[in-house]
């Protein structure tokens, strides 16, 4: 019995064998060759050069005034030496124009919430102004802002 065992055995392996052993056929690799053929077409592209034409410059026939620090402050408010407080002045009063037409409109939230911005950056403009104004010229700041603090309190009970 060992012996047909053992033959099997033997002859399965010859199988395996066998049976695992490349095929000359089949291990032959088809080589692909590739022709490359050119396919883009050659186009002569010939410009034409356009003349040049220059352009003539004009002549400024205005003249222009130079430029000056001149800050002009509405009409009834104090004049002052400083372009930083003529300056202030002038935009303390667009201040007081915008919050008057914010009152009239009532309704308008939006204007009410710019003021308030607007309203922030004069105040720190009027800190840096005192600091830097001469006497005479804050007592005439002093005056012209206690004036506008009625105006704008007066349209403040408009409300």
């Amino acid at each position: 019995m060992k012996n047909i065992i053992l033959s099997s055995l033997v002859c399965l392996l010859l199988i395996s064998v066998v049976s695992c052993k490349k095929d000359p056929k089949t291990d032959k690799k088809e080589e692909v060759i590739e022709e490359v053929v050119d396919s883009t077409d050659v186009v002569e592209v010939v410009e034409e050069k356009k003349p040049v034409v220059k352009k003539k410059k004009k002549k400024k026939t205005t003249k222009t005034k130079p430029k000056t620090n001149v800050i002009e402050v509405p009409a009834g408010a104090p004049s002052f030496k400083n372009t930083a407080a003529r300056k202030y002045v002038r935009d303390y009063e667009a201040y007081v124009t915008k919050y008057k037409k914010a009152v009239e409109s009532k309704a308008d939230m939006d204007a009410f919430l710019k003021l308030s911005k607007l309203s922030s950056d004069l105040t720190s403009q009027y800190r840096k102004l005192i600091s830097i104004l001469p006497a005479d010229e804050i007592e005439k700041m002093s005056k012209y802002m206690q004036e506008k603090t009625k105006q704008i309190d007066a349209l403040s009970r408009q409300m």
